[in-house]
């Protein structure tokens, strides 16, 4: 055949099942002349009578009997194929690897607590975090990842985004530095002192310095790491001051000797969201994850605010 029309098959299984024209066109609500029309079509298809008179009745071909289950089978399956899913899933048996592009500061603030949830919930669920060298939509298109975890940097319109977070920068120096002797931090002293930066590319520049620019001061800066863990095992051990997301300080303060500032500008916030592919927004494996996820970063960040402002 050139086309197939899969309505066929439902009106072949109504026609097996009752072996009548006129109870198979009520069964699926249509005319009986539409029906008979249908089985027309249908020994046409088949090249079979498939059903022939005996007296004043139907009786079913050699054909139609050897095909009825399978027909029966087959229309039954197409139903629950078609129909709305169960979001009911047993989350404890799905074993599945979910692809995570995320900084390594979302790593260090969340990763712990959230595979503490996995473990207790959907233990053989395996997270695999990859680098995120770039904010490029393709990845997501393409399904090599599930996930994206930082601030939106595409314009791509079909994207799904839900904010997780919103973070701000502040500084940060080794513990007694001279910024935070005498007069404090005013943004005369803070270019007064060298800058490092984290940036996996060649960018320096970004929302502090704007913001200095408008007061006719610059920053010196004279180093830019790939990375948060360099950055601040640099600033812990020279004079040179750094500049990081609040929520970075959750793993680094207690380990290195480091304080933070509040900057003498003021910058943007920081939103830090949850990216994902609409083909994935019904999935209920992947939307039990970005929940997941939400209840542990707001969670994360809000203890990270409160131990902040107590210090």
């Amino acid at each position: 055949m050139a086309e197939l029309d899969l309505n066929l098959l439902t009106a072949l299984d109504a026609l097996l099942a009752e072996n009548s024209v006129t109870r198979a066109a009520q069964r699926l609500g249509l005319s009986t002349s539409a029906m008979s029309r249908t089985l027309t079509r249908l020994r046409q298809a088949t090249g079979d009578r498939l059903l022939v008179q005996a007296g004043r009745q139907l009786v079913p071909t050699p054909y139609a009997v050897e095909i009825a289950e399978r027909v029966h089978e087959m229309v039954g399956g197409a139903r629950t194929l078609l129909q709305p899913r169960h979001h009911d899933v047993n989350l404890a048996t799905v074993a599945r690897t979910v692809v995570i592009r995320a900084s390594d500061g979302f790593v260090d603030l969340a990763a712990a607590a959230l595979l503490t949830e996995i473990q207790h919930t959907a233990p053989m669920i395996r997270l695999l975090f990859v680098s995120k060298t770039d904010k490029e939509a393709t990845p997501l298109r393409d399904g090599n990842i599930d996930l994206e975890i930082g601030v939106l940097g595409t314009d791509a319109p079909e994207l799904k985004t839900r904010v997780l977070f919103t973070d701000r920068f502040v500084g940060i120096c080794r513990r007694h530095h001279p910024l935070l002797q005498g007069k404090g931090v005013t943004a005369e002293r803070y270019v007064s002192f060298p800058h490092i930066v984290i940036s996996r590319g060649k960018k320096l520049r970004g929302p502090v310095d704007h913001a200095l620019e408008e007061l006719g001061l610059q920053r010196r800066i004279i180093m830019s790491v790939p990375a948060y863990t360099s950055a601040v095992n640099i600033v812990s051990r020279s004079d040179i001051i750094g500049l990081v997301p609040l929520s970075v300080l959750a793993w680094f303060q207690a380990g290195f000797d480091i304080s933070h500032f509040e900057l003498p500008v003021t910058t943007p916030p920081i939103k830090v969201s949850l990216i994902w592919h609409p083909r994935l927004q019904a999935d209920p494996v992947h939307r039990w994850l970005r929940e997941t996820i939400v209840d542990v970063c707001r969670r994360e960040y809000s203890r990270i605010s409160q131990e902040q402002r107590e210090t």
